[in-house]
């Protein structure tokens, strides 16, 4: 019952947050399922108040099994413990207890009221797994970042310096919408928009469209460019928040030289963004690399030689990747070979694949 609950939570999309995504199975003494459930948007149903709505919150004598400690207090919804109880479940096998202050307590409360409540050893890593965005904001207050960069064979990320370069192919490009898909915002530097002009949203695959964010310390931005048109989070030194007062964007003026982390953890506290996925270009992710703020490192290494051209990691950088990052994942995007690293000092998170 676990296990289901556990392939339930990935239902889940990057919308349940601030939320983290749960999965929930009510069942009989004998083994049958009774109703299922997962976490849906924000201010919706959570897992167990999905699975009980099903069957119209009466679940007399029944059991649950639910990826996480049901949340004990009030927020856009009931809490999840109290509905436990009313609705009369007698047992509750939980994977993993809760992290958030201000949510746990729901096994104690349980408890107090009658209800038998058990831990279930063995699926607290694939929870940490599908949730390591929740989990690594509410430690740290930062997101959690990813890198996605494709290049050549010989390790080129473009054949020509500012010029736009196609690299990989159609399967690649549809895992990396998908990607997309799954973080709340997406990460850009300036020259990235001056010269790609992309529009950084989801068009290969069904999925929502993560928040733009461009960093450019002294903005040197086309303000001209499509992105502007999706209302981006602009990070700059420069006092240019009149030049695009009209244009909808958010402008973050920081002080000069600012550490990316400073950045990161307004993104967290002001914005509710909790992952980002940086895209590019060369100098924003050996910044992000530098600064060791980087907690995967997705690369997608394209059949193509360049033999010339822009190298992703320059001496200094190469030795950071190499000394700091493990390799968790690789597999076959079409003709393209998908490396998926890790941070080794990544704040705790599991390295288990799911």
């Amino acid at each position: 019952m676990m296990k289901r609950a556990v392939e339930l939570s990935k239902l889940a999309t990057v919308k349940t947050y601030p939320n983290p995504k749960v999965g929930a199975v009510i069942f009989d003494d004998e083994g049958k399922i009774v109703s299922e459930g997962f976490t849906q948007e924000y201010g919706r149903d959570h897992a167990e108040a999905d699975a009980l709505r099903k069957i119209g919150f009466k679940a007399p004598g029944f059991n649950i099994a639910v990826t996480l400690e049901p949340c004990n207090h009030y927020g856009k919804t009931p809490p999840c413990a109290k509905a436990i109880l009313e609705a009369g479940i007698k047992r509750v096998f939980v994977a993993k207890e809760e992290e958030n202050k201000k949510a746990c307590g729901g096994i104690e409360f349980l408890r107090q009221n009658g209800v038998k409540c058990a831990l279930v050893n063995g699926f607290a890593p694939y929870v940490e797994e599908i949730n390591r965005f929740f989990f690594k904001g509410i430690r740290t207050n930062l997101p959690w970042i990813t890198v996605k960069v494709a290049a050549s064979k010989d390790g080129f990320i473009t054949q020509k310096v500012g010029e736009r370069c196609i690299i990989t192919g159609l399967e690649a490009q549809i895992y990396v919408h998908k990607l997309r898909s799954a973080h709340s915002a997406i990460a850009v530097g300036a020259n990235t928009v001056n010269i790609d002009d992309p529009m950084l949203t989801v068009r290969l695959v069904e999925g929502f469209d993560p928040q733009p964010v461009i960093f450019s310390r002294n903005f040197s931005l086309n303000l001209n460019s499509k992105i502007m048109k999706r209302d981006p989070i602009i990070f700059t030194s420069a006092n240019k928040a009149h030049e695009i007062s009209s244009k909808g964007a958010k402008i973050e003026i920081l002080p000069e030289n600012f550490e990316l982390k400073y950045a990161l953890s307004i993104l967290y506290t002001k914005y509710k963004i909790n992952s980002v996925l940086v895209e590019g270009g060369a100098d924003l992710v050996k910044a992000f690399l530098k600064e060791g703020l980087i907690d995967e490192m997705q690369l997608i290494e394209s059949e193509k030689v360049f033999v010339s051209g822009l190298k992703l990691f320059d001496e200094e950088t190469k030795k950071l990747f190499e000394n700091s990052f493990n390799l968790t994942h690789s597999e076959k995007l079409g003709g393209d070979l998908l490396k998926i690293y890790r941070d080794s000092r990544s704040d705790g998170c599991s390295k288990l694949f799911v």
